[in-house]
Formats: C-alpha cells, structure tokens, sequence
C-alpha cells in the first residue's frame, strides 16, 4: 500500500472510501471534538425529556416546587388536598367554622324540637281520648281537635327542612370566604366571616328562593300526573291510566338525572355569589362556566364525600336512636301517658344530636365546596396568583405550616382582603 499516496488514511475499504469505516460511524469512534460520549462517568449523555435542566429546572415540561402559603399547595388540586384541606379550614379557623356549624343547627333544631314537642302531644291527646272511651276519629269535632295539631307538627317539620336548606346554602357562601381567605394563609372570626359576606346574604337567599321555586314547580308536575293516575284509575280508563303510567315513570326518572346534573352543574353558585359579588342569576351562570369540562370530576368527589359524611353521620346518630328506643325508661305497670312522656324525651335528644350532626356535615361539604371553587378558579383563570398576592400582602411564608407570622394580617390590612373579590371591597356592614 501506497501510504505517501493516502497519507491521512488510517482505513480504506476495497470501494476507495477513504477515513470511513466500511460499517459506517463506528459507536466506539471518539469524536474530533474529543468529547467522551458517554459522559465523564462513562455512562451514555440523554437529552432530558424536561428540557435542558430536566426535572428539576426552570424549564418547560418541569413543575416547580410550588408555594403554601395556607391550607393547600397554589396548584391544582388533587383529591388528597381537597379533603386533607378541608379539615385544615377546620382546624385553623374553628371559631367560623364551628360557629356557622351552630348556627346552621340552631335553627333547625329549634324548629325540629318545637313541631317534635306539637306530635307528642296529638299522640298524649290521642290515648286520653281512647282511654276515655271516646274514639277520636269517630266525630268531627274530636277528629279536628286531633288532625289540626298533626298536621301543624307535620307543617313545621317543612318548614324546619326549609330553613335548614336556606341556613345551609348560606352558610356554603360565608365559608367559601373563609376558605379562600385561608388558603391564602389569612385567619377569619367567626363575625369577620359573616360581615365580608355582607349584603351578598341577600344573595344567596334569593339563590335559595330560585331552588325552592325549581323544587316547587317539580312537586306539582309530579302532584298532576299522580292525580291524573288515580282518576283514571277510579274510571276504569286503561288507556289513560297507561299513559299516565308512563308520564309518571318518565317524570321520575327524568327529574332524578336531570335534578343531579343541575346540582352539579350549580354547585359553586353560593361561593360564586359570596366571593364575587354576583347576583343569584350570574351565580349561576359562573357555577355553570366553571364546572364545564368537570362534570364527573365533580360527581364524583360529590358522591365520595356524601357516602363518607353519611357513613360518620349514621355511626355517631344510630346509636343514640337505639339506646332511646331500647333502654328508654319505661314502666310496665304504668301509664301510657308515661310511656309517651319517656319516648317523648329521647326523641328530643335525638332531634337535637342529629340536628347538630348534620350540621357539621354541612360545614364540611361547604368547605370542600369552597376548595373545588378555588381549584377550578386556579385550573382556568390562574387563580393561584391572586392567592399567592394575598399571602405576599400579609407577609406570610411559602409554607403556612412552618410560618410564625400568621397574626400579620391585622398590622398589613388585610382584615377586609377576599382574594378573588372584585376591587369594590366588601360586600356589606
């Protein structure tokens, strides 16, 4: 071989190619550049699918470690953050949860206990009359002397089941301000709570007013078809009493999926309404903007925590209706006068615990509610600013949990700041 004649050529294939190997580059080749293409460890260099600073930097692709500067992570929220921060309002403003919680009880047992009160003393009446000997249904006058007080007993457990709907719905909105005040690391009173929800009380009554009338207008369609049914019914009308079958089916079943869908759909709407300032028709139409895309999302943590909230419900209230049914006083060689007088006085005590169980379930959705609110907030409008310039206002930590300034707030001015409120301020007085 002629080397003066190819004097760079290290290799050459019988082709003529010269300073190639005939198999092409070979892995093993050190580049010109003289860098080792295994790395300075002798392990082959990757191109990072997060970019030039992999998982881990300032790039594309990478999630940063994000701030906490309340009762969540300023990111969007997974399940665990939902529930494990609902507690978290709890613990950290017990004073307003708590106290809306008794709020919400309040009323409804002081209605519950009061038509509860009303029954038993149709049922005392009932057994004087029958003991007696006089059958209280037998004449007019006796049977309006006994039916007139049932059904105002039966009245006002309506009317209590109406209130606690409304005191509920309201207190889904004070809390919703609660919540976002502390997920941006802000404490709230229980007055502070209810005097930034102001005017929007107003609000979120008439959003209640809007449910009730929705429900109204449901029972009578129902009410119609059931009476058309009977009628039919009593003149041996087949075909009619078929039809009004199927009405009846189709209403029910209809009204079931439809009526989840909406509540769904309008879960949001109190917070909407308490944090920005909306009226009830806008919040509604906000509920509805941000749950589009959530739907089952939402179902679903709706169903999880109702099945968990009624499990703990039914775990502390079903005792307390056994031990009155079973070991109530009672003796056999007493009156039956006694006998009511001794169911009467369990039942109030059960009236009473399951009011106020009741209402610490409400809280506690109403809290996780208020989250779902900030998540979708955060997910579509980014939200976490916002929320991480109220933290930034009161001088509070990347982490709440490890923060020592959570008083702050009241020498920064912050005791009216609602992040997510449009820049009028506060609703009301």
């Amino acid at each position: 071989m002629d080397q003066n004649r190819y004097p760079n050529d290290d290799h050459r294939d019988p082709w003529g190619q010269v300073g190639q190997s005939p198999y092409g580059q070979s892995p093993y080749d050190r580049p010109a550049s003289g860098q080792n293409p295994y790395g300075a460890y002798g392990q082959p260099t990757q191109q990072s699918p997060y970019g030039p600073g992999g998982q881990g930097g300032p790039y594309p692709g990478f999630h940063a470690a994000s701030r906490r500067p309340g009762i969540i992570p300023l990111t969007p929220l997974a399940l665990g953050d939902l529930l494990s921060g609902s507690f978290a309002v709890i613990r950290r403003n017990a004073a307003a949860v708590v106290g809306t919680a008794l709020i919400v009880a309040l009323i409804e047992i002081a209605v519950a206990l009061v038509g509860t009160n009303l029954m038993f003393d149709v049922v005392n009446d009932i057994v004087r009359m029958e003991q007696s000997g006089v059958d209280p249904f037998l004449q007019d006058s006796t049977a309006f002397q006994v039916l007139g007080p049932l059904f105002g007993s039966l009245a006002l457990f309506a009317v209590g089941a109406l209130l606690a709907g409304l005191a509920g719905l309201v207190a889904h909105g004070v809390l919703a301000v609660v919540v976002l005040r502390s997920a941006a690391g802000l404490k709230t009173s229980l007055g502070q709570a209810w005097r930034l929800t102001g005017r929007q009380l107003w609000s979120l009554l008439g959003l209640g007013m809007l449910y009730l009338v929705a429900s109204f207008i449901l029972i009578l369609l129902f009410t119609a078809v059931v009476v058309g049914l009977v009628i039919a019914a009593a003149n041996e009308d087949a075909g009619l009493a078929a039809v009004m079958g199927i009405l009846l089916f189709v209403l029910t079943v209809g009204g079931v999926v439809v009526g989840v869908w909406l509540y769904v759909k309008f879960l949001l709407a109190a917070a909407a309404s308490a944090v920005e300032l909306k009226s009830p028709v806008r919040a509604l139409g906000r509920s509805w903007t941000l749950t589009r895309g959530h739907w089952w999302r939402t179902f679903g943590i709706i169903l999880l925590v109702g099945l968990i909230v009624g499990v703990v419900a039914s775990i502390i209230t079903t005792p307390l209706s056994m031990v009155g049914s079973v070991f109530a006083p009672f003796d056999e060689t007493g009156s039956a006068e006694m006998a009511v007088d001794s169911a009467r006085g369990w039942t109030l005590v059960s009236v009473a615990a399951t009011s106020l169980v009741n209402a610490l379930s409400t809280v506690y959705t109403a809290c996780l509610v208020a989250l779902l609110y900030t998540d979708y907030r955060i997910r579509q409008e980014s939200f976490d600013l916002d929320l991480a310039a109220a933290a930034d206002a009161a001088g509070l930590s990347d982490d709440a949990r490890f923060s020592t300034v959570q008083d702050v707030q009241t020498a920064a001015g912050t005791d009216h700041l609602v992040p997510g409120r449009p820049a009028a301020g506060p609703a009301g007085s």
